[in-house]
């Protein structure tokens, strides 16, 4: 059975609340042609495969006293959620640290630091997938200078099949 009611909205009405109403119909066989302003903008999202990025459980080194995330939407038009975890791994067993949901406008950066002296640790991203938001990680000291060894752009970044812990 055929639902009419939304017929003419946009076909994100229900997952983004979109109001618009389509604008044509497709000559050939009298189907709506995709021409909201909200299905323009969330064409992509059905291609976006969220992921978790990891660093792999690390050893702090000399002089570190945090671990420093920075996270950069460079998309001009969307919003995208990231969250960060740094975990302590010493125990043998993972304790969270630091579980951080920000909201990331478009272009926009956001930077977070967690101690995490002296011990082994794991920062996990939780990324949406798009190519245009960018994470990396660094080791720094207490003058939030950044410490060689531990810099990883997320290309260096592993992909875990995992959920939240």
């Amino acid at each position: 059975m055929r639902d009419y009611r939304n017929e003419d909205k946009c076909k994100y009405y229900h997952e983004y609340g979109c109001e618009d109403k389509r604008k044509d119909k497709c000559k050939c066989d009298d189907k709506r042609k995709d021409k909201c302003k909200c299905e323009d903008k969330h064409k992509d999202d059905h291609r976006l495969k969220p992921m978790v990025l990891s660093t792999g459980v690390l050893n702090t080194v000399v002089g570190q006293t945090a671990a420093h995330i920075e996270v950069a939407n460079l998309d001009p038009t969307r919003t995208f959620q990231v969250r960060v975890q740094v975990i302590n791994w010493n125990s043998g067993g993972p304790e969270v640290l630091l579980n951080q949901l920000v909201t990331l406008l478009p272009n926009q950066h956001i930077n977070l630091s967690q101690f995490v002296e002296p011990f082994h640790y794991e920062v996990r991203i939780f990324h949406p997938g798009s190519p245009n938001v960018i994470a990396n990680t660094f080791a720094i000291n207490a003058e939030t200078f950044t410490l060689p060894g531990l810099t990883f752009n997320q290309k260096d970044l592993m992909k875990l099949d995992v959920s939240f812990i």
